[in-house]
């Protein structure tokens, strides 16, 4: 085949899998591939490569002929080992070198001649086995064939972004996907969802662009109007009942994670030392002295109570507000800091000092 066929076909094979796979693609590994698949022909001196680098063409062609040693097994698996070093700086560049190099041979057996991909021995690998339905190089057969090849890889290049799965979330608008697209990326990237829903309690139909914060019980937890609820479909464990949802890729995102233990703090406290113009949540578990009634554990709620228990998932300052003072006979929290791109990192200082109340007689049975 042409180089320009050969290049075609590497790189619908290189945004096929993007597309399948997940990967990122990018210019650089599609560059790797492109040229990958033009390596085999090295043992051609009138190829663009063989002429490129004819003084190891022009005797490998006489020694070996073409399609021969640099179209096997054998100088695949080398160059799989010799280009090895590659995936210790990203793995997809590995995979594009063997896969670019593989693809070559791949379409050269639809070649009237075949590859000799079993060499030394004679055997020839041909596709399909009707020599009538083969393609001569140049011939308008591959002509045709490299426009279908064009078509592809326009088709596949916005696919390859999205990915199989995100583009059919996209099209379909289904919550299932969208979670399991959080899941795969979670920390990475801002993300927002895109959601109709119905609420649980009131049946009122819910519309919003909400910015996701966390997974809660097989669904999301998002801010609503600026209040953390949980989506899902168990009417138990979620506020809101997703009818479409689509999951939209904001900026990149840095989050760092600072814990503090609570041990004879307060919550006042721990606010204090947050700078609180930063994106922040909270989460962790504190004992308390003070009884609260046993809450529905089960359905999110920013702060809830199971008898000295409060447990805190993605709380900010304004979910906190009715036990700021209560002091804390033992626990730890973390504060997740979100960051946006160029944002500082966040230096949380605790300081020294000691906490402002001491504990309580009433706690220390508990320490």
């Amino acid at each position: 085949m042409t180089f320009g066929t050969h290049i075609a076909f590497s790189s619908v094979l290189y945004l096929g899998g993007a597309t399948l796979f997940g990967y990122k693609p990018d210019l650089a590994s599609w560059l790797i591939a492109a040229v990958a698949s033009l390596l085999p022909d090295i043992d051609l001196p009138p190829s663009k490569i063989g002429r490129l680098f004819w003084f190891i063409s022009v005797p490998l062609e006489r020694r070996f002929g073409h399609r021969t040693l640099t179209h096997s097994f054998i100088v695949i698996l080398a160059v799989a080992a010799l280009s090895w070093p590659l995936s210790l700086i990203r793995p997809l560049y590995w995979g594009c070198v063997v896969g670019g190099y593989w693809s070559h041979l791949w379409i050269d057996m639809l070649n009237i001649r075949g590859v000799d991909l079993f060499w030394p021995s004679p055997m020839r690998l041909v596709a399909p086995g009707n020599r009538n339905w083969r393609i001569a190089v140049g011939s308008k057969a591959e002509m045709v064939l490299l426009s279908v090849l064009l078509v592809l890889t326009l088709a596949l290049y916005p696919l390859s972004h999205l990915g199989f799965r995100d583009a059919l979330q996209a099209l379909l608008k289904s919550f299932d996907i969208a979670v399991e697209q959080y899941q795969r990326q979670i920390g990475t990237h801002w993300y927002d969802l895109e959601l109709v829903a119905s609420d649980n309690l009131t049946l009122a139909r819910v519309e919003c662009r909400c910015p996701v914060v966390g997974l809660w019980k097989g669904g999301l937890v998002v801010l609503q109007d600026g209040k953390p609820r949980a989506v899902g479909k168990s009417q138990q464990n979620h506020n809101l009942l997703p009818l479409t949802a689509r999951l939209i890729e904001g900026k990149p995102l840095r989050v760092t994670s600072e814990r503090v233990e609570m041990k004879g703090r307060t919550l006042r406290w721990l606010l204090g030392k947050i700078d609180q113009r930063r994106v922040y949540f909270i989460n962790g578990e504190v004992q308390t002295g003070r009884i609260e009634p046993v809450a529905n554990i089960e359905l999110y709620q920013p702060v809830t109570y199971s008898g000295q228990t409060m447990t805190i998932r993605y709380a900010r300052a304004q979910e906190l507000g009715p036990w700021l003072d209560l002091v804390a006979a033992k626990g730890e929290v973390f504060v997740q800091f979100w960051l946006k791109p160029g944002e500082q990192p966040v230096y949380f200082d605790l300081g020294n000092d000691p906490p402002a109340d001491p504990i309580p007689e009433e706690l220390r049975r508990f320490l």
